[in-house]
């Protein structure tokens, strides 16, 4: 049975584990591939209660970081090596230390991404760190996505580079049955329940952010149970926590792990916790009004996407305050259950696992690409829009045609024969066009046609009015065909294809005839049959542009 090694991040994190754990006993369900998670988490307590085989190393606490860090690296290197996996899965986002490892060098790579803001994607991308991966699997829906506020950039080349994909959200979603059990374990006459959880319990920063999270919610705690208040507090710490010491009372209890979470939160009437990815994600899931602690985090911009979920789901956003949480607690307390909340995404671990089996099943192939033109053909001269198609041969029927756009941006590039057969490209002059870049980017025109310098008109029209994702830029330059002179287009390709990739060169046909051009044509055709050249449409060029900004080192 082929194995596939699940690569988790390590530190003070817990969310990404109970992911990766979800994902792993997924696989394992299916009985085709063997899951071994890798890890070097502080605390195993996750792992004790599931069936998919795990090594976690130690931490070295007693040498260098520099020492220890070398030595993990190198005895990863040698584990990989020995396991042999037929897919590599990391988890949250790309780790540069796997970069350097040979024995990941040439094997299938899938990244699991969970939601970054867009200032820390788009710094990701610009040091080239999703070109090593086959797929990327964003765990978030497109929407979602969007709302990050990535830059036109990033969002061009998830959009056209190839291998991204979204999943939608992964998470734990519990049975009626489970919540109905763990409501009747912490609540067992029916007291409404106030679940605070503080993630895994450590700190991004040294802060104390735990011990200010956990000490004011018991003050809270505290006050409801001297008026004889029913609530009954659930405080899950997580194993990190190194807060001061949290006394259980009449109404409180506290866990350092709770395996049920998922359950627990679901179950909550009252949920008080560090909006990350994971735990608030159960949280949505459930009934609980939600009260949003945001911490220092890392990658993930949490004041800002707590606010997005709270105007989308209600609930508040606050600090470890004990006056204005107990305001918050007690407001969710004295309101009905929430209704508004997500769908459990089960078809999105389903996708997951579909493509860790294609990667395993199938590993692609890597294949040369010969050099790629796009090829565009100017009629000129008033001529009918069938006058090209009359005139092509055999060997030039992958070339493009410039036609006018009834929207009156100018004239558009696209597919000869049929114009509204997928993106098209938009051909602009020396001035840009009189609609904004987003107005030609929601025609699903994601490629501009320049000239060899781009304008400095039109570099100001995209600069000053950026659209979301970014129109692709293809330089290109423009030959007026001459009678029986092919040879001169020819020469004109050889440069360009040499020099660029992709390659853009405009054939103005508008000196010639009905026959001059069918003969220039093919001899330009039966060139080309000889040539490592593929004729592409705006599409791939936007494609193989799109793959260039995931490149960039």
């Amino acid at each position: 049975m082929k194995t596939v090694a699940l690569l988790v991040k390590n530190g003070i994190g817990f969310g990404h584990l109970r992911r990766a754990v979800l994902i792993a006993e997924a696989i394992r369900a299916e009985g085709r591939l063997r899951p071994v998670i890798i890890s070097q988490a502080s605390s195993l307590s996750l792992f004790r209660d599931t069936p998919v085989e795990v090594v976690n190393f130690p931490l070295l606490h007693r040498v260098s970081s520099a020492v220890a860090e070398d030595s993990y690296i190198a005895v990863l290197d040698r584990l990989l090596d020995r396991l042999d996996p037929a897919v590599v899965i990391e988890d949250t986002y790309p780790d540069p230390r796997y970069l350097s490892l040979g024995s990941l060098a040439h094997r299938p790579r899938l990244l699991v991404m969970r939601r970054l803001d867009g200032a820390s994607f788009d710094q990701l991308r610009t040091q080239g760190r999703f070109a090593a991966y086959d797929r990327v699997l964003i765990a978030q829906s497109p929407e979602e996505f969007a709302r990050e506020g990535h830059s036109g950039d990033s969002a061009a080349a998830v959009r056209d580079a190839g291998g991204f994909s979204f999943v939608g959200n992964l998470s734990y979603a519990p049975t009626p049955d489970e919540i109905s059990r763990t409501r009747a374990a912490y609540a067992p006459q029916g007291e409404p329940l106030v679940v605070v959880n503080g993630g895994a319990g450590g700190d991004q920063m040294p802060d104390g952010y735990g011990d200010r999270l956990f000490g004011a919610c018991s003050r809270v705690a505290e006050r409801l149970l001297a008026e004889g208040h029913r609530a009954r507090f659930v405080f899950v710490t997580g194993p990190y926590y190194a807060g001061r010491p949290l006394r259980e009372t009449a109404n409180l209890t506290v866990r350092r792990y709770e395996p049920r979470l998922a359950a627990l939160l679901a179950a909550a009437q009252v949920a008080v916790i560090k909006p990350g990815n994971n735990a608030l994600s159960e949280a949505l899931l459930g009934q609980a009004h939600l009260v949003l602690v945001p911490d220092v985090s890392f990658l993930e911009g949490l004041d800002e996407h707590a606010a997005r979920v709270v105007a989308q789901y209600g609930g508040a956003v606050t600090g470890p305050d004990p006056d204005v949480l107990e305001e918050r607690v007690r407001e969710g307390l004295a309101r009905p259950p929430r209704h508004l909340r997500p769908e459990a995404n089960h078809r999105g671990l389903a996708v997951t696992v579909a493509a860790i089996h294609r990667l395993a099943a199938e590993p692609p192939l890597p294949e040369v690409p010969r050099r790629r033109l796009m090829l565009v053909l100017k009629a000129g001269g008033g001529r009918a829009d069938d006058w090209l198609e009359r005139v092509v041969p055999g060997p030039l029927k992958g070339v493009l045609a410039v036609r006018p756009d009834a929207s009156g941006y100018g004239p558009v590039i696209a597919p000869l024969g049929a114009p509204e057969a997928g993106p098209r490209a938009l051909l602009v002059g020396a001035e840009p066009p009189a609609a904004r870049p987003q107005e030609i980017v929601d025609r699903d025109i994601r490629l501009l046609v320049t000239r060899p310098t781009v304008p400095a008109a039109v570099a100001r029209w995209l600069r000053l009015a950026p659209a979301n994702p970014s129109p692709a830029v293809q330089r290109g330059s423009t030959v007026v065909a001459s009678k029986g002179r092919a040879d001169h287009f020819l020469r004109a390709v050889a440069r360009a294809v040499a020099a660029d990739e992709p390659a853009c060169l405009t054939l103005d046909l508008s000196r010639l005839d009905h026959g001059e051009a069918a003969d220039y044509l093919g001899a330009v055709g039966d060139w080309l049959e000889r040539q490592p050249v593929e004729l592409i449409d705006p599409g791939t060029a936007a494609a193989v542009l799109g793959r260039r900004l995931l490149e960039q080192v």
